[in-house]
């Protein structure tokens, strides 16, 4: 984070910053549970005061969303390349293998809704909204022409992959207690692996969206 310090002055200056602050949240984000992620803690990894953050970043949650909008950026642009070529019967896997590799993303997709949103200035909140309707809508083009359906079906299989995904991201990611209790073998057929019901529930709304 060499040079982070020194004031912003230019637009290539502030456009530097923006990736530094983001760089930061990336990794303060990954080492800490949420209620531990701070715009303290992210401001003292970049050797800067709190309220210079401020200045880049209005809450904490917004800071989180742009982090969110980084990685949805990663998963698109992914899809949208590999769908390109992708036969129907490849859809599903590739969709799903898509978000599994990316475990920040699910992460910060099970609080978006309820966390991440709640506490956003109106101009971010409506930035990420008109962002995911432009990405969507360029994926669903792609998913209409492999699986042969309108885009409008194509958009609803994103809506609801994006329900299932954070429903089963929350049922796989239990509390401290629940997994212990969940150890009983006793209660294994409670246990949910996110792989397997993640593919399941994706095939079947991508056969539902041929249908």
């Amino acid at each position: 984070m060499a040079g982070v310090t020194r004031r912003a002055r230019s637009e290539a200056d502030k456009e530097l910053r923006r990736a530094a602050i983001l760089d930061a949240a990336r990794d303060v984000f990954d080492a800490v549970e949420f209620d531990e992620f701070t715009m303290d803690a992210v401001a003292t990894s970049l050797g800067l005061a709190k309220g210079t953050l401020y200045r880049y970043v209005p809450t904490r949650e917004a800071l989180l969303l742009a982090l969110l909008t980084d990685e949805y950026t990663g998963w698109f642009d992914a899809v949208d390349l590999c769908m390109r070529d992708a036969p129907a019967d490849s859809v599903a896997p590739l969709l799903v293998d898509e978000l599994l590799e990316r475990p920040r993303l699910m992460r910060l997709m099970s609080m978006m809704s309820s966390v991440l949103e709640r506490n956003v200035p109106f101009d971010t909140a409506r930035e990420f909204k008109v962002f995911l309707l432009a990405r969507s809508t360029s994926v669903a083009a792609l998913l209409a022409e492999r699986l042969g359906c309108t885009p409008v079906r194509a958009t609803q299989l994103l809506v609801h992959l994006h329900a299932l995904a954070v429903g089963l991201y929350h049922h796989t990611h239990p509390a401290p207690v629940v997994c212990e209790v969940l150890a009983d073998p006793a209660l294994a057929v409670t246990r949910i692996d996110l792989r397997t019901e993640l593919r399941h529930g994706i095939a079947a709304l991508v056969a539902a969206t041929r249908a």
